[in-house]
C-alpha cells in the first residue's frame, strides 16, 4: 500500500478565544484517513483545504569542513 503526503490547512479556534491559521502535514493511504487523523490529534483544528504534497524532498549530502 503506497502512503501520500496530504497537506491539511485550516485555522485552530481555541476555547479561550485565540485563532491561529496554519498547515498540517499528515501522511496516509487516503484523503479520509489523513482528515481522520488531524480531527482525533487536533479537536481544535477546522479543515479548510486538503491537499497532496508529491514534492520531493531534498537530500542534503556530506561536506567536507576546510
Amino acid at each position: 500500500m503506497q502512503e501520500i503526503k496530504f497537506i491539511i490547512s485550516g485555522r485552530f479556534e481555541r476555547p479561550n478565544g485565540h485563532i491561529m491559521r496554519g498547515e498540517l502535514g499528515y501522511i496516509a493511504a487516503t484523503k479520509e484517513d489523513a482528515i481522520a487523523n488531524c480531527q482525533r490529534n487536533n479537536p481544535h483544528f477546522h479543515i479548510h483545504t486538503v491537499r497532496e504534497d508529491h514534492s520531493v524532498p531534498e537530500v542534503v549530502k556530506m561536506q567536507l569542513l576546510r
